[in-house]
């Protein structure tokens, strides 16, 4: 759709719908934070079958249009709050400007955890999770997800529901980031302002069509007059310490609001492989491997970003931000040993890293009086990687003498660019029903090298081989439509957002790359009926998409030792998924969900080994497909004044169809019932919130990824928060993996594969930190602590950690 013809449409949506008698609003809580997806009714009270409603958007926003003069009782209601009503005489458009949802407590006079916002909510399509006054706060945003029902992270890697592809989003702008990037950002940014996380498992159809979930952080949005700031510091040590320390500033005038913060963090630790490999020739072990890696890796980074907001007028805003990311040294140290049947070899594999990424958006957003909204975003990152590495084996035979010396050194260029555009318009039309409609286009431009060299008679040599350049440039074209309604006992959603997508690569080697040329579409619905105040369904259906990463696509090797490596794939396809969900909610306290999800070339990172070669490698794939079903069960409930629980069970079903590449290229299967539980106990042991705390267990049962076996797990981990002089100084305890039981086994054991890996972690830690307020530190702060770093998901320079 052309420029012209968008700006159209958007006009005459607008002058078309200023004609009718409107009812607008925003609706807020006590603390002036937008309450979002609040249930808006309007009944005329001469004829109380004629019935309007809506729902406010994340804003807080409601308009009801196509209204007839008259007496209205308007009843505004959300899960936690108390049933806003009032009688109305409408006699033209009105403006309701804010109005207050007042915090709904049985028990006033007692002072909880939770007192001022429901800490848990579920609705037809999310969870969101308010973590404001708990311990949680004094930790970093990984430790916030950690804790969040709904989302799975054992050693670092995230899931929601079986899966990883996950849309990250902060105050609802996209961080397009994975892998050992992603797990930088969340862990370097603290939580001190996080306000809630939603865990969105079915989509709408703004969002991207990337993902089969969303998770969303939202940052305390509040300010008034005034300036605050913050210093903080914590002290972590695991096996190795880790130390971080940063800054935050806010300052607001009647139109302008500024944040900025800067951290800086040194940490190193430490990681434990051990693996045994049978080769295999008709149906016989001929041979046998036992390795043992031992890494150590030590980082220094730098994270910094600033948010500019300009209100122009009461219905125009504009905004600025961006956010830096450097990490000027990264250093990994791997010491290997192999021990064959009559033979061993030991390696020692070192790799130095740099990383800069800068993100910078601009925002701009209309509201007229009649509640509608247009948004504008534009966006740029800029990400530069090298990768530095040195590889030395020495081999022996079996009496331990030297037999030969093998080096050879590598380097590795990465520099992608990105640029969107993307815009959004929001409005009310016909009976009351909620449209939003917008369109998106992206740029991604990677270019990446390598350079390797083998070491022979005295000097390094060029192996043309495994050195050359790979070139990638992929164009996106969105535009979507979603429509909502709310009835007083019902709700629907439904939407739907087409994607084209065009794709070329370029490889100077003997390799091919298999160009992106396609156009998906891509609906989602989502509909809800309560049938009193403790009975809820639920009933959702999404399709999504996961394209592949461009470290993925790379054909050149990465190699561990002289028999291991990881390569990329340039024939990979995108994957299809499909998800359908019923829920049914009891006393908006305990959920329960049954879902189905097919998955069409679902990709995984297989482990091969080639029994002719004795070499082992790690290949993301395009497995044939994958069926997933199974049973969630989510509850929250308060016990007491100073105890909280909440739980989250799944058992589920996962059976993966993969090609045998290297067993004859037939097709296998591999299946099992897993189940994940996850408890968290929150505590508030002062009637002042002084001194707040949680305990959370985790277990996990043996569970499949791809052709690998998994074993079980679990992890209890212990955190407390205490407050003094008011509030100006926190001091915070965590204990992290206080059993040390997060250690697992990988195993592959089909046809002529046979592998095992035993991976040890170092995640059993303790951390103390402080944290210092300033200034007027009874403010609420603005941030938006990351604007959208769109497409950086796919960033990421490896796919693997091995």
């Amino acid at each position: 759709m052309s420029l012209k013809l968008t700006s159209l449409l958007f006009l005459c949506s607008y002058f078309s719908l200023a004609q009718d008698i409107k009812i607008s609003g925003q609706v807020l809580d006590q603390a002036n934070a937008p309450v979002s997806y609040a249930n808006v009714i309007l009944v005329n009270t001469k004829d109380e079958s004629s019935v309007r409603g809506t729902i406010t958007n994340d804003d807080g926003y409601f308009n009801v249009a196509s209204l007839t003069a008259g007496t209205y009782l308007l009843d505004i209601s959300f899960i936690g709050y108390a049933h806003y009503k009032t009688e109305i005489h409408l006699q033209a458009s009105t403006d309701l400007k804010s109005i207050i949802l007042e915090e709904f407590n049985e028990a006033l006079d007692a002072i909880t955890l939770f007192a001022k916002r429901p800490t848990y909510t579920k609705q037809s399509d999310r969870i969101i999770f308010n973590i404001e006054d708990t311990s949680l706060t004094e930790a970093n945003v990984m430790d916030v997800l950690r804790s969040t029902p709904g989302i799975l992270i054992m050693n670092d890697e995230i899931s929601v529901r079986n899966s990883s592809n996950i849309i990250y989003l902060i105050n609802n702008k996209r961080v397009y980031l994975t892998g050992e990037d992603l797990q930088q950002l969340l862990i370097g940014t603290t939580a001190t302002n996080v306000q809630s996380v939603e865990v969105i498992t079915n989509p709408p159809a703004k969002y991207d069509a990337e993902g089969s979930a969303v998770i969303n952080i939202t940052m305390s949005k509040n300010l008034i007059i005034g300036y605050n700031g913050s210093v903080y510091t914590d002290y972590t040590q695991g096996m190795y310490p880790r130390v971080r320390g940063g800054m935050n500033h806010f300052y607001k005038t009647d139109k302008l609001s500024v944040f900025a913060n800067y951290s800086y963090g040194e940490r190193k630790k430490n990681r434990v492989n051990t693996s045994e490999i049978n080769f295999i020739e008709d149906n016989v072990v001929v041979g046998q491997w036992n390795d043992k890696i031992d890494r150590n890796t030590k980082m220094k980074s730098h994270f910094a970003n600033a948010n500019v907001d300009y209100s122009i007028n009461d219905a125009n805003v504009i905004s600025f931000s961006g956010n830096l990311n450097i990490t000027p040294y990264w250093n990994r140290k791997a010491e290997m040993a192999t021990e064959a049947i009559d033979s061993s070899f030991v390696s020692e594999n070192i790799i130095n890293d740099t990383k800069d990424n800068v993100a910078l958006n601009l925002d701009y957003v209309n509201t007229a009086e009649s509640g509608n909204t247009l948004s504008i975003n534009l966006h740029h990152t800029n990400y530069d990687y090298e990768r530095q590495q040195d590889m030395s084996s020495k081999y022996y035979d079996i009496d331990q003498l030297l037999t030969r010396e093998n080096m050879f050194n590598s380097m590795s260029i990465q520099n992608t660019y990105i640029y969107s555009g993307q815009a959004d318009y929001n409005t009310t039309l016909l009976e009351d029903i909620d449209l939003t409609f917008g369109t998106k286009v992206s740029l991604i431009d990677s270019k990446s090298s390598v350079d390797q060299y083998y070491f022979l008679e005295n000097r390094f040599i060029l192996d043309d081989l495994n050195s050359g350049v790979f070139n990638y440039e992929e164009m996106n074209y969105a535009g979507y439509v979603n429509i909502s309604k709310s009835w007083e006992t019902w709700s629907f959603s439904a939407g739907l957002r087409g994607e084209y997508t065009d794709a070329e690569g370029d490889v100077s080697s003997n390799y091919e790359l298999n160009e992106f040329d396609y156009f998906k579409l891509f609906p989602t619905l989502n509909v809800s009926h309560d049938f009193n105040e403790n009975h809820s369904l639920g009933l959702s259906y999404g399709k999504r998409i996961e394209r592949p990463t461009y470290s993925s696509l790379n054909p050149f090797k990465y190699y561990f030792n002289d028999y291991t490596f990881l390569q990329g794939n340039p024939n990979l396809n995108p994957t299809i998924s499909h998800l359908t969900t019923l829920s049914y909610t009891f006393k908006g306290t305990y959920t329960f969900e049954v879902y189905y999800r097919y998955e069409d070339n679902p990709t995984s990172e297989l482990v091969f080994q080639d029994n002719a070669t004795n070499q082992v490698f790690y290949l993301p794939t395009n497995l044939d497909k994958s069926l997933d079903y199974g049973f969630d069960f989510i509850m929250y409930q308060s016990f007491t004044d100073i105890w909280s629980v909440y739980v989250v069970n799944s058992i589920f079903h996962d059976k993966t169809y993969f090609e045998a590449l290297e067993s004859g290229n037939s097709l296998e299967t591999n299946q099992t019932w897993s189940m994940y539980t996850n408890v968290m106990n929150f505590f508030s042991f002062t009637e002042d919130h002084s001194l707040s705390g949680e305990i959370s267990i985790l277990y996990m049962s043996p569970m499949i990824n791809g052709s690998s076996d998994i074993s079980s797990r679990a992890q209890i981990d212990l955190g407390l928060k205490k407050s003094f002089n008011n509030g100006k100084w926190v001091a915070s305890l965590k204990l992290n993996d206080i059993f040390k039981t997060t250690n697992f086994t990988v195993k592959n054991k089909y046809l002529n594969q046979d592998n095992t890996y035993n991976n040890k972690y170092d995640n059993q830690y303790f951390r103390v930190g402080l944290r210092y307020s300033f200034g007027n530190t009874r403010l609420s702060t603005n941030e938006k602590e990351e604007k959208e770093l769109n497409e950086r998901n796919r960033l990421s320079p490896e796919s693997a950690d091995n």
